[in-house]
């Protein structure tokens, strides 16, 4: 999926740079150039990413014991396998089985599209024909180029004709995909990414950094996300309130009226030398919750 990002991204970036005549026959070949270009930059990008991916998905599943690592350095199966890692994920509150394979499943239908339609660019491209435009944003009249239908064989005419299709198929499986990612990677950042889960998430399922992100985590001990909250919730408690919570250790936090100390005022904890038992003290000194776990995901980049 990452990789049709990079090459409609890419696809701006490279126009900017081309000289841009106004001559149509050299405006066609600057057209085929941004496209060769956008690829090929693209593709690398996209093995860079799916490499580091791959590394990060084998990393986890060696600490979880998981078999077949081979999967997390191809295309689709490293889909699967991060939800294979991830175990039943949530969805509404529902949970999910199998949410990997019904994601690899949209997945390889969302490239199929996209490979047609990348396709269908570079065949009819052979068949240009320069028109004209109203510009929305300045009200003027632009040359285009578009395709010369009479010029197309009948047997190739289908992949402009299903053009319009091509476009909102391609936009309804990327929703659908990245309701899974969403799903998958949630599940997955919060036992590798406590810290902030949605933040990688949204890193690996709305933006292509699916693979610089799981790499990034990779050497992430996993935590329970319910009791890291929990910890975290009750050392913010104790720094806010201190050891005795809202209310102090008595009627008055120890005080009488005026702030006197308050007579005939018994200290509650003498039986343990004046000072209360912390029933939190299994999670740390002082009853301090630990700290978080190392899990800066970029340290490998400092």
């Amino acid at each position: 999926m990452e990789f049709f990002e990079f090459y409609s991204a890419l696809q701006y970036v490279v126009d900017a740079f081309l000289p841009g005549t106004g001559i149509f026959g050299e405006r066609v070949q600057e057209l085929v150039q941004m496209l060769w270009i956008s690829i090929i930059v693209g593709a690398a990008v996209y093995l860079a990413a799916l490499i580091l991916g791959g590394v990060g998905l084998t990393a986890m599943a060696k600490r979880e014991g998981k078999k077949h690592k081979w999967m997390a350095f191809f295309p689709l199966l490293n889909t699967w396998y991060a939800g294979y890692i991830t175990g039943d994920a949530n969805f509404f509150g529902q949970k999910m089985k199998r949410a990997g394979l019904y994601a690899a499943i949209v997945e390889g239908l969302y490239i199929t599209i996209n490979v047609i339609s990348v396709c269908s660019a570079f065949v009819l491209l052979r068949y240009p024909l320069e028109a004209t435009e109203l510009d929305p944003l300045t009200g003027a009249t632009v040359p285009v180029i578009t395709v010369n239908l009479d010029l197309v064989p009948g047997e190739l005419k289908w992949l402009f004709e299903y053009d319009l299709w091509f476009s909102v198929g391609s936009f309804i499986l990327n929703i659908l995909l990245i309701v899974f990612f969403f799903v998958i990677f949630f599940a997955l950042f919060r036992k590798y990414y406590a810290r902030n889960p949605m933040l990688m998430t949204f890193l690996c399922g709305v933006l292509p950094f699916r693979g610089f992100v799981l790499f990034a985590v990779r050497n992430n001990k996993p935590v329970d996300y319910d009791e890291y909250m929990r910890q975290r919730f009750e050392e913010m408690r104790r720094q806010q309130y201190g050891p005795h919570g809202p209310y102090g250790s008595g009627p008055y936090n120890g005080q009488g009226y005026g702030g006197q100390p308050q007579q005939g005022h018994s200290e509650p904890f003498s039986d343990f030398g004046g000072k209360p038992q912390d029933p939190f003290s299994d999670f740390g000194e002082n009853g301090a919750a630990p700290p978080p776990p190392n899990d800066e995901p970029f340290s490998d980049f400092h």
